[in-house]
């Protein structure tokens, strides 16, 4: 429940229940996932050290469903139609990984009564060479 204070010049006050709450459907929001091609291997989400020896990247956004939301290519080297598909294979089936493992931390996190907030999305999935 939240409430707010009607003066003008004071910050509002917000006051939120533990005791309610909507679950938030993430079905269609869009995970991106950034491959960089070195050589013949795609690294995903390179530093910007790997990064210096790329020559090219491709960053794909997809959904929990599978579906290409976008996609953008950096880089100067340009790309065969077969590995851009390549790379968007790789790029969905890291989100799928990611999505799994994301919702057994809220799991885990809500078992122990810890608030899901805290999870630190960064370290779910430590850096893939491909």
């Amino acid at each position: 429940m939240s409430s707010f204070s009607s003066a003008s010049e004071e910050q509002p006050e917000v006051d939120i229940s533990d005791e309610e709450f909507l679950q938030f459907d993430t079905s269609s929001v869009p995970v991106i996932v950034t491959l960089t091609k070195v050589g013949r291997h795609y690294i995903v989400d390179a530093t910007p050290e790997e990064e210096s020896q790329m020559s090219s990247a491709v960053s794909v956004s997809a959904n929990r469903k599978g579906h290409i939301c976008g996609l953008t290519k950096r880089g100067g080297a340009g790309l065969d139609p077969s590995t851009i598909l390549g790379m968007i294979w790789v790029a969905k089936h890291v989100t799928e990984q990611l999505m799994t493992k994301l919702d057994s931390e809220i799991s885990a996190a809500e078992s122990r009564g810890e608030d899901v907030g805290s999870i630190n999305l960064l370290y779910l999935m430590p850096g893939l060479f491909v």
